[in-house]
């Protein structure tokens, strides 16, 4: 019985067909075959078959009218007589002598359905490369399928015949693409892939944009994408199927100007049952010919507006005017400002319609007093942009924020885009020390551009940073999705169950370092929320109900802990009440701080204290005798380093009154006096 077939589609490859079968016929593997499929070749690759034909009885030929290398291919799988199936180029070879040898053994101990090894691209002088977005196996080993990564260089494999047939897998009937695919319906349907250190296959590569240059093999490229999403919709598949995603959208920006039209009439076509990813892939679009306004209305990209911006308002009318200059005046032109005004008792009703008036993208709702949380919902209900953008009418945006969210957006076909803030007072400097995130030092040497991550690689952002929604550019499918994605109302503090809510539920999530909004301290009166201290217990328990309901809770058991214990503190003092003491107290009492040491000892110290305490009159003195304490501390220090600074002076004083007497004598001396000609001299030239 034959061990393994070599299947190897054959057109117009006379320069390396050779190369190609003498790879094969080193192979050390016992009982093989290649099987070579003529698909109408015009040069002289039909005599080279042949002669080799002729010469080893291992080498069959077929030969068919010209219909692409995926019929050939299955026609050489309907004639293959080997147990196992392996494909070989025209113009690729073998790299070691043993691949086959090896991989016929492991799939021959594990009764394997597939074995896969390594494979390398390979120039025009032979050199060898990485081969990217593929991982190389150093061991022999075993590997779930949803692990091989983008079903991309099935060549290093081989497949058992008997799985093909039963499953009936074959190409698919495609100009472009059918490898991939092929590839994805076989991990689609097995349940391990056994691999083997060794380096199996030569990939010489054509730049794909050169294969992609009529319509036809345009759609055709296209279709393939969606064969894989198809075979990929099984939810173990998530991350494959979102990095071959990727690949889509970087096929759409290979294809360039020139083969724009074509691709995205291709994408509606073929995905014509999948509205979100043709809204994707417009908005892509819309991103990356973001400055020809022709063109993206030639393409019907310009329907609807691309960001609703949402601002509540309440008593606002001093900041407004600015505020929405910021706004108004971004280059991305395709906004709508929903607005809506919270009761407010000043003039910021009027203000808001006379914007409306002068600019047709802004759009004034007007309602009783509810709060910020119920004024951001009833935004949210009417809004219509394919993103969300929450901003407060006493702050202010930089040029090009919009642009730079959407096309980082759209390019990582995010959830949420986060950035960082810088605070202001009025007429003082900006702050750029607290931008919030940072997560250029949690990624290192990454572009921003082109990466996504989720919770799982920022857990401490999601409870114990900044909660604000405006530093967030949020998917408004990705909002929709869920009946409950809403602010909390009637309560202060409602931001942070819906921060801590988009960072668990988000799938991808991306970045900017810059410092879009710049956030002004603490005006008085902007948004009422007629709130007090004990709202944060409340939001505490929505936090905790949030945490449990969706299977959180003990992942995160530590870092709620850090949470509560931190908004807790951040308002004792402030709001000055017995009753909010007793229930911190309450609340501290049930708190066990685990292992992680999120918890620094300084807020230990103080947690002790709030439980040692009778009273918050009591708690307030240990915090007084602290601070007496603290200050004492850092008062001897300053004394010491002044007293250091004092010493320090006097010597600087010696020393100054050291140099003025030998400066003395020197001026005095004879030989100073007789070289004053040659220092005038000298003067007189530099002059």
């Amino acid at each position: 019985m034959v061990s393994v077939s070599v299947i190897m589609p054959v057109y117009n490859d006379e320069s390396h067909l050779e190369k190609s079968i003498n790879s094969f016929i080193n192979q050390t593997l016992d009982n093989k075959e290649l099987i070579c499929v003529n698909d109408g070749s015009t040069d002289n690759s039909l005599e080279i078959l042949k002669k080799f034909a002729k010469r080893y009885d291992f080498i069959k030929f077929f030969s068919q009218e010209n219909q692409g290398s995926g019929k050939a291919r299955n026609l050489g799988i309907d004639e293959a007589d080997g147990e196992y199936i392996s494909f070989l180029d025209a113009d690729d070879f073998f790299i070691d002598n043993d691949a086959l040898k090896r991989l016929y053994e492991v799939a021959d101990k594990n009764y394997a359905n597939m074995v896969s090894g390594n494979i390398k691209l390979v120039d025009s002088e032979n050199n060898y490369h990485h081969f990217k977005d593929m991982d190389y196996y150093y061991e022999d080993s075993k590997i779930k399928p949803e692990e091989y990564g983008i079903p991309w260089a099935f060549y290093k494999s081989i497949y058992k015949k008997d799985f093909l047939m039963d499953n009936e897998i074959y190409f698919p009937d495609l100009i472009r693409g059918q490898d991939p695919v092929f590839l994805a319906e076989v991990l689609s349907k097995i349940d391990a892939v056994y691999t083997v250190n060794v380096d199996v296959y030569a990939y010489y590569y054509i730049d794909g944009a050169d294969k992609c240059n009529t319509f036809e093999k345009r759609h055709a490229h296209i279709e393939h994408f969606k064969y894989i999403f198809d075979y990929f919709s099984n939810p173990k598949f998530k991350k494959v199927k979102e990095a071959f995603k990727y690949k889509l959208f970087i096929f759409i920006d290979m294809m360039g100007l020139e083969g724009a039209e074509d691709t995205l009439n291709s994408i509606r076509d073929v995905f014509s049952d999948n509205p979100s990813l043709v809204k994707e892939c417009e908005n892509f679009y819309y991103g990356k010919f973001f400055d020809n306004r022709d063109l993206l209305e030639k393409f019907d990209l310009i329907s609807n507006p691309k960001i609703s911006v949402i601002i509540p308002v309440y008593n606002a009318s001093p900041f407004l005017e600015e505020a929405f200059e910021s706004v108004l005046s971004q280059n991305f032109e395709d906004i709508e400002l929903v607005c809506v005004n919270d009761g407010s008792k000043d003039n910021s009703l009027e203000i808001l319609n006379d914007f409306a008036n002068r600019d047709s993208r802004v759009k004034v709702i007007d309602q009783e007093n509810g709060g910020c949380g119920a004024a951001r919902n009833r935004a949210l209900d009417d809004a219509v942009g394919d993103y969300i953008y929450f901003f407060d009418p006493d702050d202010y945006i930089l040029p090009r924020t919009f642009e730079k969210l959407f096309k980082n957006a759209t390019r990582n076909w995010s959830d949420l885009v986060m950035f960082k803030i810088a605070r202001f007072k009025d007429e003082g400097p900006i702050n750029y020390s607290n931008p919030g995130f940072a997560f250029e030092n949690v990624f290192k040497n990454v572009n921003f551009n082109s990466f996504a991550f989720d919770y799982h690689e920022v857990k401490p952002f999601v409870m114990n940073r900044s909660f604000a929604p405006w530093t967030k550019l949020y998917k408004k499918e990705f909002l929709d999705k869920y009946d409950d994605f809403r602010f909390p109302t009637g309560i202060a503090y409602d931001d942070a169950p819906f921060h801590i809510q988009s960072m668990l539920r988000a799938s991808r999530i991306s970045y900017i370092p810059e410092f879009f909004y710049h956030y002004r301290f603490n005006p008085k009166g902007i948004i009422n929320t007629s709130s007090n201290g004990m709202d944060i217990f409340i939001i505490c328990d929505i936090v905790e109900s949030f945490l449990k309901d969706n299977g959180f809770y003990f992942e995160f058991i530590e870092e709620f802990n850090l949470f509560k214990i931190t908004q807790i503190f951040n308002y004792l003092i402030s709001t000055d009440s017995e009753e909010y003491f007793q229930m911190a107290k309450k609340v501290f009492s049930k708190i066990h701080l685990g292992h992680k040491n999120l918890v620094s000892n300084t807020l230990r110290k103080k947690i002790d204290w709030v439980l040692e305490s009778e009273s918050f009159e009591q708690y307030k003195n240990r915090e007084y005798q602290s601070d007496i304490k603290r200050l004492k501390a850092e008062n001897k220090k300053l004394t010491k380093k002044n007293n250091n600074l004092k010493k320090q002076n006097q010597k600087l004083k010696k020393e100054k009154v050291k140099v003025k007497k030998l400066n003395k004598s020197i001026v005095s001396s004879n030989s100073w006096k007789l070289t004053k000609p040659l220092r005038d001299f000298a003067n007189y030239f530099r002059r």
